[in-house]
């Protein structure tokens, strides 16, 4: 195991992140919040420790790929180690470096969940690290790593491997780093287009900043305490719902667009999958509270709908509405789309889109068999035939998802929270959404959990974030480090 390759990654990482907290910096100062030298302090911490990682150790050329899932992993911890310095340095948790700990793992895998009582009171520069995390946690503060890499004399196509969700690692480019410049591309002119049309809705510059960082990463932090509905605008809404869309749609598809391939977006079956499965959704939804008499509006209850729908889909976590108030089995639909998520390569969580997908297509191939079995069935999924390597993945990855959240939810309960917190706060951390039922609910937030189901839900958050494998390959090699080869 090549750990001076792994630790001299993990200090550039470190450095990437000390120069990001130079913006949050800027507006604390311009706000004068009064959280400027928790910045300073955490920029200084960061930034020597990052380059004495980095430009002490020697290391070889090649990664290997177990060496790549091991950097991935530690690099979000060391993400939310020293990310957490400035809230610890401002106060806002007191001395609580789990709370820290904790807000920042949420951040860097967008997941949105809080321990924030009063988000509007705490001080500007540390609510825009808190969405600027988000951001960076998107698109993978790793991916932005792998463009410096090879000047380094780094390979950088194991980490592109382990960093990039979904059983598919579709390449742009040849080149691993061009691809990266590509997706990072796609993900800034996203940035700037949607921070301009909020502001054409009257939001400022640093709101309307927070608020995209927030979308397009699929993360929900907000820098009010009622999330979008705050701003009791439908413009907002809208602008936020078509965003929270395309950050759930594989970003493969984006350079497609970009380039006028539109046939190829049209026949992506995940695609058109993951639109109907929105759409049909949104229809359930909006007709189960309109009819139930929680809102006698149907419009409004459509425009309830569509937002949250959008919303828990693609796992953002923004609210509009507290939909603890809607009925019991739309409660239950917005669970299911917690654990469909986005598409394969977008910034959302959850299991992904294809999946679900192969999942259900294998069942009907089984029931095939079953029917007939002197037939001879192929899997496939389009026109194009499922690997029986890529079906074993995803079937192992299902049902790794599914054991996970189950101990997850026993574990709460033996802590002695109620059984729909305990699930829904168990796949809400897991599928990287935040909010979730009861306690956890649309208005809630994490605060009252005690420390240790704090660093399980954030182990849960890193897990989801890293699609399961990454996290846990870094915990065998500990246990087992002789018997990966």
């Amino acid at each position: 195991m090549n750990w001076r390759a792994i630790f001299k990654i993990q200090g550039i990482l470190l450095i990437i992140i000390a120069a990001s907290m130079c913006f949050p910096l800027i507006f604390s100062l311009y706000y004068r919040s009064g959280d400027a030298m928790a910045f300073i302090k955490s920029i200084a911490i960061t930034l020597v420790t990052g380059f004495m990682l980095a430009f002490f150790l020697r290391s070889g050329k090649n990664l290997r790929t177990r060496e790549g899932f091991i950097i991935v992993s530690l690099g979000w911890l060391f993400a939310a180690l020293f990310g957490s310095l400035p809230f610890l340095f401002s106060g806002v948790f007191g001395t609580n470096f789990v709370d820290c700990f904790f807000e920042t793992m949420s951040g860097f895998t967008t997941t949105g969940a809080t321990v924030l009582r009063n988000i509007e009171a705490a001080p500007r520069g540390l609510l825009f690290w808190r969405s600027f995390t988000h951001w960076l946690g998107g698109m993978g503060i790793i991916l932005l790593a792998i463009i410096i890499l090879p000047t380094l004399g780094l390979s950088s196509t194991q980490l592109f491997r382990a960093e990039v969700p979904g059983p598919t690692k579709e390449k742009i480019s040849p080149k691993v780093k061009n691809t990266a410049l590509i997706l990072w591309g796609i993900y800034l002119g996203l940035t700037v287009a949607e921070t301009l049309l909020l502001m054409l809705g009257g939001l400022d510059l640093y709101t309307a900043l927070c608020h995209t960082f927030g979308t397009l990463a699929t993360g929900g932090f907000s820098t009010l305490n009622a999330s979008i509905a705050g701003f009791h605008s439908l413009y907002v809404e809208m602008v936020i719902l078509v965003f929270m869309f395309l950050a759930g749609t594989s970003f493969v598809l984006h350079f497609s667009l970009i380039k006028g391939r539109f046939s190829e977006i049209l026949h992506n079956r995940e695609w058109r999958f993951y639109s109907l499965l929105i759409l049909v959704s949104i229809l359930i939804t909006a007709l189960g509270i309109y009819f139930s008499g929680t809102e006698n509006n149907f419009w409004t209850a459509l425009r309830y709908a569509a937002f949250q729908v959008v919303s828990i889909t693609t796992t953002t976590g923004y609210v509009t509405a507290n939909f603890e108030l809607w009925p019991a089995f739309i409660r239950i639909l917005l669970i299911f789309l917690m654990f469909a998520g986005g598409c394969s390569g977008s910034t959302g969580g959850g299991m992904k889109q294809i999946r679900l997908m192969i999942g259900t297509n294998f069942i009907v191939k089984e029931i095939k068999k079953a029917t007939y079995p002197n037939a001879k069935f192929t899997l496939k999924l389009g026109n194009e035939k499922v690997s029986d390597d890529m079906l074993k993945n995803v079937i192992a990855f299902i049902l790794l998802f599914l054991m996970i959240f189950a101990s997850g939810t026993l574990f709460l309960t033996f802590r002695g929270y109620d059984i729909v917190t305990a699930f829904s706060a168990s796949v809400a951390t897991l599928s990287n959404i935040g909010p979730g039922l009861s306690r956890v609910g649309a208005i809630e937030n994490y605060a009252f959990f005690d420390p240790a189901s704090k660093i399980v839900l954030s182990f849960f958050m890193l897990l989801g974030r890293l699609e399961l494998y990454s996290v846990l390959i870094l915990f065998y090699y500990l246990l087992h480090p002789r018997k990966i080869y």
